[in-house]
């Protein structure tokens, strides 16, 4: 236990200050409140080993007097006060607003517990086990706990060397794991009801990783070389049964006449475990691609940006369905633009040009419409700046997640919809709403003296937490989390009110 301790303390001393002082005292507390529980310490300082844990006595009452504080965020210790608890922290359950929370210790007459996420409602709630495990107490109190929610980022995984800010792909459990430039996410939950993330490791797919929420492991699918493709940007999910999982190439090949010499779609199925690839469209080089509800399928190009709809067109010469050109995102501008399904299909969302443009979905024709200038500058130059409509400015936004907003279905709004983007050359994550207003959701916190704005920093979205040049991102619906791949970080990164 004290080598473990010791270790963990060395890790985060070595790592820079800002980062992890505030874990640092959480952690010290933590150890401290543990060592004072577990272990026996004669007056003189000498260590008398680990004390055995003991029951509550049961020819005595197990009597509360009280907890504190009172209120406080996520992670904040709570102490219970009384008698003749015990000090098995495995025969003690605490529960705060109907969520199970952390018991660090038992001295017999007070207990530490944690307060964990997700906890508002307030209640408190403790309970007492004898040695069998059958409730001998359970006790409410009257007072509430005041949880201060906060939008935290933190850090779910990435090993990186300090010293050198180097990595690789190795693979492991979250605590060993790195990663090379993780580059792109799509949330997923497989057929044993594990919640996964799919992460393109580097620009251009050096490995598609395996990132299992729900076991903390992360594994390597398939390593470039054993699937084929040339250079990755994207992938997804086909929207009618998500068993297909498609990867977009940049193919190398900008030019219609070289459209049949290089595929610029793959695919994996989902009984394969994703684990072998095949070609699925023969194309000039791409960057991105949506399915819609309905199993049509929209892909762009570099050259003028265009947009086209697959397996339209069938040429006889090669034997091959071609794509239907649609429109140019920018009209005689060329750029690397990807897009993202609507969940209602009423739009497509591109980012490129340093901006987000939108397209109407014909459901009758099955067709995209020409794109318009949603949030961002009309001629394409960047900056960082939030404000409506053209007045926002982006540096190179990469991938964006649509997620619910609840205000919006109780105000009855057609779109209900915000999109949230990786505003990557700012280092930060971008909210856009469906009216165009354009906000900063994390990042650019705890401005130096130096005047950067990128690093790595946890803790509060705005005004401590940074990124470095964020690419991807998706969000997990249920638990009200957004991961992010923090590209030159390293890491994944998560976003939640805490």
């Amino acid at each position: 236990m004290k080598k473990i301790i010791l270790k963990k303390l060395l890790l985060i001393t070595a790592c820079e200050l800002p980062v992890s002082f505030n874990f640092f005292v959480w952690l010290l507390v933590i150890c401290m409140t543990v060592a004072i529980t577990v272990t026996g310490c004669s007056q003189q300082g000498g260590y008398e080993g680990p004390k055995s844990v003991t029951p509550p006595d049961p020819s005595r009452p197990v009597l509360f007097s009280g907890f504190s504080p009172k209120e406080g965020a996520v992670r904040t210790l709570l102490f219970f006060e009384g008698s003749n608890f015990g000090t098995d922290v495995s025969k003690i359950e605490v529960i705060i607003g109907g969520v199970t929370a952390p018991v660090i210790g038992s001295s017999g007459t007070k207990i530490c517990a944690m307060v964990p996420r997700r906890s508002g409602r307030g209640d408190v709630v403790v309970r007492i086990k004898d040695q069998d495990g059958k409730m001998i107490k359970e006790h409410t109190f009257e007072d509430l706990f005041t949880l201060q929610a906060a939008l935290q980022v933190n850090t779910l995984t990435g090993k990186v060397d300090p010293q050198t800010n180097s990595s690789s792909i190795i693979n492991g459990s979250f605590e060993e794991a790195e990663f090379q430039h993780p580059w792109w996410l799509e949330f997923d939950i497989d057929d044993e009801g594990n919640k996964i993330i799919y992460c393109i490791d580097e620009e251009n797919l050096a490995a598609l990783r395996k990132i299992n929420l729900t076991t903390k492991e992360v594994s390597s699918v398939f390593m470039k070389g054993q699937a084929g493709v040339h250079q990755v940007k994207s992938m997804l999910f086909d929207t009618p049964t998500r068993d297909t999982l498609f990867f977009v190439d940049d193919n190398g090949r900008g030019n219609w006449n070289d459209r049949h010499q290089m595929p610029n779609i793959f695919y994996a199925v989902r009984n394969e475990g994703f684990r072998k690839v095949y070609p699925y469209l023969y194309a000039q080089c791409s960057y991105s691609a949506v399915s819609m509800s309905d199993g049509s399928i929209f892909y762009n190009t570099w050259q003028s940006s265009e947009v086209y709809k697959a397996r339209q067109v069938f040429d006889e010469s090669s034997g091959m369905w071609d794509g239907k050109a649609l429109f140019s995102v920018r009209a005689n501008s060329s750029d690397h633009v990807f897009m993202f399904r609507h969940p209602d299909d009423l739009y497509v969302y591109m980012t490129g040009f340093n901006g987000v443009y939108r397209c109407a979905y014909d459901k009758t024709k099955k067709e995209l419409v020409s794109s318009v200038l949603h949030v961002g500058d009309i001629g394409g130059g960047g900056g960082y700046v939030d404000a409506p409509g053209s007045s926002a400015r982006f540096s190179r936004p990469r991938q964006g997640v649509f997620v619910k907003n609840k205000e919006y279905e109780a105000q009855g709004k057609e779109d209900v919809y915000d999109f949230y983007v990786c505003d990557h050359n700012n280092n930060a994550i971008r909210k856009v709403t469906p009216d165009g207003e354009v906000s900063t959701f994390a990042g650019r916190g705890s401005v130096g003296v130096d005047g950067k704005v990128w690093g790595w920093i946890d803790g509060d979205a705005r005004e401590t937490a940074r990124f470095r040049e964020p690419t991807g991102i998706c969000y997990d619906e249920e638990e009200e989390v957004f991961y992010v791949a923090d590209r030159e970080n390293k890491r994944i990164r998560t976003i939640s009110v805490e």
